[in-house]
C-alpha cells in the first residue's frame, strides 16, 4: 500500500471482495487470530503441462480425471502465484508440441506461454476463491536499443514495462493482491551489458574506472544496488506505474501491496538494505571511492521524493528448507534442523517489521506495515506405490513441523508460504521429488496424481493463526 495515491472508488473485480487481500479480515477486524494463512502454490506451468499430448491429471484416487487447479482449491490451497517477464507476448497462443516436448519439459526448457495464458489461469484460480500474487520481471540484461538511454529515459521504460505486464490482468478485471518485483532477483536489474559482458556500476575490469564512476553517478544508468538511489528509483517507478494503471482501470490501490522476491540466502542482506536499521541514502549518489558525485542528480525529483522502504511492504523470499531432505527423515529433530535458515530469516524480518510498527487505519489496520511471504517452498521426498517404501508420510510431518514454527512464532509478521510448482511432476529437479504429485504411465500416456502432502499443505489455510503476542 502506497500513500502517494489517493484511493478511487473500487469497481467489482475478480479479487475476493468479502475479505481484505492477504488477511482474511474485514476492515473492522484488526486481530490476527482469525487471519487466513497464505497456503499457496505457483501454477505457471499448469497450462503448458495440460497441453502436452497424452497428459491427464487425476484426483487423489488416481482414477477420477480432474482439473489440477480445482484439485488445489479442493485441498484447501487459497492463494497462487504467476509470473510475467520482459519480452513475454500478450495474447494467448496455442502451444506447439513436437517430438522433444516431453524431454524439454523434464529439463525446464518449455515455453510456458504468453501473458494472456497467465490471465486465463488467474481468472480460474480467483474464481475458486484464491488470492493472487503476481511477479513482474524486468530482467538483468539491458535490452537492445536501451544502451544509450539516460536515467530518466530508463525510469520511463521501467514504468512502461511494469504497466505492460500488469495491464492484461486489469483488462480482465483482475486485481492482484500482492505484486512482487523480480524472481529471486540478484542485487538489481537492468544493469548487464550483453555486448560487453559488463555489469554497470561494478569494477569488473570490463569498463574503465571513469566509466564505472559515470555509471555509479547515474550519468550512465544502472539498476544495481551498489548505486542504491538508482536501484531504489527503478523500484519506485514500478510501484508508481502499477498504481497509476490500477487507478486508471477503476480499482482502488488501498489493498494492493508490493515487495521484492529475494533468494533464500539473499534475504538477510537484501531486505536489510531496504528495511534494516542502517538504510543507505536514496538521494546521494557516490563514486567508487565513496566521494559524492559531481553535477546535478539525474534522478527525477518526483522519484527522489518517494521512500522505497514504505512502498515495498512485502518481504518475499524463497524458503526452501536447508537441506530440503533431512538427514533422518523419521526424526523431528532432524527435520527441525532443516528449518534453521527459515527461522533466522523470519526472526530478522520480524525485527524489521516491529521497528516499522503497525497501520493505525485503512484495510490493514492493526497489522504490521512490513510482512514476510515465502514465495517458493518445497521439500524432497520420494513417492512409491508401495506404502512401506513411500516417504510421503514423512513429508507430511515435515510440512506440519514447518507450519508449527511459522504459526507459533511469526503469526504477526508472516503471511504464509507458496509451494513451488506443485504440479510440475515431470522434471529432473531434486530427482523429481520436489512436487506435490507423482506420475503414472499407461503406454505413451502420462498421468499426474496428487500426493497426500497436498492435503496437509492446504489444511494450513483453514487453521487460524494464534493470537499475536503484544
Amino acid at each position: 500500500m502506497v500513500d502517494q495515491h489517493s484511493p478511487t472508488t473500487a469497481r467489482p473485480s475478480l479479487s475476493i471482495s468479502s475479505a481484505l487481500p492477504g488477511t482474511g479480515q474485514t476492515s473492522g477486524d484488526s486481530s490476527n487470530s482469525t487471519r487466513e494463512f497464505w497456503a499457496g502454490a505457483d501454477i505457471d506451468t499448469v497450462p503448458r503441462m495440460l497441453a502436452l499430448p497424452g497428459r491427464t491429471v487425476y484426483d487423489f484416487d488416481g482414477k477420477t480425471v480432474k482439473d489440477p487447479v480445482q484439485i488445489l482449491a479442493d485441498a484447501g490451497v487459497n492463494s497462487f502465484r504467476v509470473e510475467t517477464s520482459r519480452g513475454d507476448c500478450i495474447e494467448e497462443k496455442p502451444f506447439v508440441n513436437n517430438a522433444s516436448s516431453v524431454a524439454n519439459e523434464q529439463n525446464f526448457k518449455l515455453d510456458f506461454g504468453c501473458i494472456g495464458t497467465k490471465v486465463k489461469l488467474a481468472k480460474q484460480a480467483i474464481g475458486l476463491g484464491m488470492k493472487m500474487q503476481l511477479t513482474i520481471n524486468q530482467g538483468l540484461n539491458i535490452p537492445d536499443g536501451m544502451e544509450k538511454y539516460t536515467y530518466e529515459e530508463m525510469v520511463e521504460e521501467v514504468a512502461t514495462e511494469a504497466k505492460r505486464q500488469l495491464q492484461p490482468f486489469l483488462d480482465a478485471n483482475i486485481l492482484p493482491d500482492i505484486i512482487l518485483f523480480e524472481n529471486e532477483g540478484s542485487d538489481g536489474f537492468l544493469f548487464h551489458e550483453v555486448a560487453t559482458g559488463h555489469d554497470r556500476t561494478s569494477n569488473d575490469g570490463k569498463a574503465s574506472e571513469d566509466v564505472v564512476n559515470q555509471e555509479r553517478c547515474g550519468q550512465i544508468p544502472a539498476g544495481k544496488m551498489n548505486s542504491y538511489p538508482q536501484w531504489a528509483g527503478y523500484n519506485k517507478a514500478e510501484v508508481k506505474a502499477c498504481n497509476q494503471a490500477i487507478q486508471a482501470a477503476g480499482f482502488s490501490t488501498d489493498a494492493v501491496r508490493y515487495g521484492l522476491h529475494s533468494h533464500g540466502q539473499y534475504v538477510q542482506w537484501k531486505e536489510g538494505v531496504v528495511h534494516g536499521p542502517k538504510r543507505p541514502s536514496q538521494t546521494k549518489l557516490t563514486k567508487l571511492d565513496g566521494s559524492p558525485c559531481d553535477g546535478p542528480n539525474p534522478i527525477p525529483s518526483d522519484i527522489l521524493a518517494l521512500d522505497v522502504a514504505k512502498m515495498l511492504t512485502i518481504a518475499g523470499f524463497s524458503a526452501y528448507p536447508d537441506p530440503m531432505r533431512p538427514a533422518d527423515i523419521n526424526s523431528d529433530a532432524s527435520i527441525e534442523l532443516t528449518l534453521n535458515r527459515l527461522n533466522k530469516t523470519l526472526t530478522q524480518l520480524q525485527g524489521y517489521a516491529e521497528e516499522y510498527g503497525k497501520y493505525s487505519n485503512g484495510p490493514f489496520a492493526g497489522e504490521y506495515k512490513l510482512q514476510g511471504l515465502g514465495v517458493e517452498y518445497a521439500t524432497r521426498y520420494h513417492f512409491a506405490s508401495d506404502p512401506s517404501k513411500s516417504e510421503i508420510r514423512q513429508q507430511q510431518r515435515h510440512t506440519e513441523v514447518m507450519w508449527a514454527l511459522v504459526k507459533d512464532k511469526f503469526s504477526a509478521t508472516f503471511l504464509g508460504m507458496m509451494w513451488w510448482e506443485p504440479w510440475y511432476c515431470h522434471n529432473n529437479w531434486e530427482g523429481g521429488d520436489g512436487t506435490l504429485c507423482h506420475l503414472t504411465f499407461d503406454g505413451d500416456k502420462m498421468g499426474e496424481v496428487p500426493t497426500d502432502t497436498l492435503k496437509t499443505w492446504g489444511a494450513a489455510a483453514v487453521s487460524p493463526w494464534k493470537e499475536a503476542k503484544a
